[in-house]
């Protein structure tokens, strides 16, 4: 085999092969972001996997616009494979949004394109949960959305403090930002939004000249990311860092790493000593949404920011309508990258130390639409790739173990019974999920098939039990078995697959 053809066979870097097991772990997240939405009333809509790349650069700017796969057409127009499912839904909504009652309650799980380098919890290729309350600028609105999302989260498999999700609001940041008159609030934050890389650049920078491996400079830097975003008061046990010198002392002065690379880079951009440091302490405070509301309320911010500080209490009240608050926290960094955002936005975290990347993230986009020529409606929505969810929950062995998707395997002894076996067979699958193999096997042959792939429940038929009309149905876990006429079969099948 040449080396062309071998690395055909591997498959593009970046997108996967799904095999039966593997999406069977896929199908479990995505079954659950559908059955969670349809449960809140949602509607499912799609939409086409090629755009025209105007609309990408409209909505998201030339960054993502640098991160798609091109295609040229016919005509010579360039086209995108969509790197998200918000500028389609944007452009439907402009078009068609006066045949809809208002709000809207959307959700889609589309199959998105990113050219990016594939790393942990990050592919080229995936499933992307979205949902979307269009027409309601309410921040109820809002709370439903981070409702939905940990509902999702939690029943796929985690628990309340495993995770976490994190608000602000762009307007709020924005507002403050020009209220100490600074120029650029862009630019300052998409600063405050990466402060994690700061530290984590900072970090790699230097355990590479001490420990002169790139690689484990690299892996150690993450790391320690992930402890300062997931655990900033070191209250879970590092000895195996603090055993190392070097790994010690970077541990030790996570936050003023941090804090000198931010206020570095803020340098950079103009702002003056008095405005960074009012707005590094503006934007780093963190924790119970009560206990940042409270202490926002303590400095002086202007009256715009006031305002937006208002929106963020009233949310306040519907976290706990929806019994969500305490997996909720505050946090004024949060900014989001995407500039389109316009009001409150929302990022969810893990908090098992497993995955540093965020597992969803959105917020409030009132504008968006009216910039493709819509009306002006207010929108929220959150965007859930189903790759960083799923890279935790294997970790923590939360999976179910893969299986047949069959409930009754149906075993003819000889091939003289297959025909009437057919019938039965045609029979159980109008209720039952059912695996028939009529190539004329010895029984010990389909049982041994049956209890490979995880089958549960055998129907075994008979020339002598159907000259009785009877047939034998085992349980193929117990052993237990017993004979049975067919005209109580499916209510035998149930009662054996409920115990």
């Amino acid at each position: 085999m040449d080396s062309e053809l071998k690395e055909i066979l591997k498959g593009i870097k970046g997108f996967r092969d799904y095999y039966p097991e593997d999406y069977a772990e896929i199908n479990h997240i995505l079954g659950t972001m559908k059955k969670v939405s349809e449960e809140f009333g949602y509607e499912e809509y799609e939409g086409p996997s090629l755009e025209y790349a105007k609309l990408i650069e409209i909505k998201s700017g030339q960054e993502l616009l640098d991160e798609t796969f091109t295609v040229i057409s016919k005509d010579e127009r360039k086209l995108v494979l969509r790197p998200e499912q918000t500028p389609t839904l944007a452009r439907m909504i402009a078009n068609q949004h006066q045949r809809y009652i208002k709000p809207m309650r959307w959700y889609c799980l589309p199959r998105i394109f990113r050219n990016e380098t594939p790393q942990k919890g990050r592919v080229r290729e995936f499933f992307q949960y979205n949902a979307d309350i269009l027409g309601a600028d309410h921040p109820a609105a809002d709370a439903e959305i981070i409702a939905i999302t940990i509902k999702i989260i939690k029943d796929t498999g985690l628990n309340s403090g495993e995770f976490i999700c994190v608000i602000n609001s762009r307007e709020l940041m924005q507002s403050y930002v020009e209220y100490l008159k600074i120029p650029n609030y862009i630019k300052v934050i998409k600063i405050i939004d990466s402060r994690g890389k700061f530290l984590q650049n900072v970090i790699q920078k230097e355990l590479v000249a001490k420990l002169s491996d790139e690689k484990k400079a690299k892996e150690k830097a993450l790391e320690f990311r992930t402890i300062w975003e997931q655990d900033p008061k070191l209250e879970k046990d590092y000895s195996d860092l603090r055993s190392n010198h070097v790994f010690s002392e970077c541990l030790d002065h996570l936050s003023e790493i941090e804090e000198k690379s931010v206020k570095e880079a803020l340098r950079k951009i103009d702002l003056n000593e008095d405005q960074i440091t009012k707005f590094y302490d503006f934007a780093t405070q963190s924790g119970s949404p009560d206990f940042v509301i409270n202490k926002l309320r303590t400095m002086e911010i202007g009256e715009r920011a006031e305002s937006a500080l208002q929106n963020l209490e009233d949310l306040c009240k519907y976290l706990k309508l929806y019994n969500i608050f305490d997996d909720c926290e505050y946090d004024t960094s949060v900014a989001r990258g995407l500039d389109y955002y316009t009001g409150i936005v929302y990022e969810f975290f893990d908090r098992t130390g497993s995955v540093v990347r965020s597992i969803a993230g959105g917020g409030r986009y009132d504008q968006l639409i009216s910039a493709f020529g819509g009306s002006k409606i207010p929108a929220t929505g959150i965007g859930m790739g189903e790759t960083v969810l799923l890279a935790i929950l294997k970790k923590l062995g939360r999976l179910k173990k893969y299986g047949s998707s069959a409930e009754v395997y149906v075993a003819p002894i000889n091939k003289e019974v297959i025909t009437e076996t057919a019938e039965i067979v045609e029979e159980i699958r109008k209720q039952f999920k059912t695996l028939f193999n009529p190539f004329g096997w010895k029984l010990s042959k389909h049982l041994e098939d049956a209890g490979s792939r995880g089958i549960s429940l055998a129907v075994i038929v008979g020339k002598r039990d159907l000259a009785e009309n009877k047939v034998t149905l085992r349980n193929l876990k117990t052993g237990e078995q017993r004979t049975i006429v067919k005209s109580n079969l499916m209510e035998e099948i149930e009662s054996m697959l409920i115990r």
